[in-house]
């Protein structure tokens, strides 16, 4: 797992992108077609990063002075890696399948 998270607003950039991503799911129906689990999860997860995009400015400026801070950015930062992993297996999933149903 690696600790360094030194780089500044980083994980602010990448919960955008999360959210973006994100947000591109839970408007195209056919890619959660069938997966009641991600409709149920999804809305929640956009919830929390939305709530948790403010404070990560400041978070990411602590992380300097208070090892707990940087330890929860750390963990922070493996579950949006995760996260993202999972979109991205959602978004192929889709894919794959439109192409496959296509004639």
């Amino acid at each position: 797992m690696a600790e360094n998270l030194y780089g500044g607003a980083y994980l602010s950039s990448f919960v955008e992108a999360i959210l973006d991503n994100l947000s591109k799911i839970l408007e195209d129906d056919s890619v959660l077609y069938g997966n009641h689990s991600a409709k149920k999860f999804l809305p929640r997860f956009e919830e929390c990063l939305i709530e948790v995009a403010p404070v990560l400015d400041d978070a990411e400026l602590k992380q300097f002075t208070d090892k707990k801070v940087k330890r929860w950015l750390v963990d922070l930062q493996d579950a949006l890696y995760l996260a993202d992993d999972y979109l991205d297996e959602l978004s192929t999933k889709a894919a794959i399948d439109a192409t496959q149903k296509a004639p």
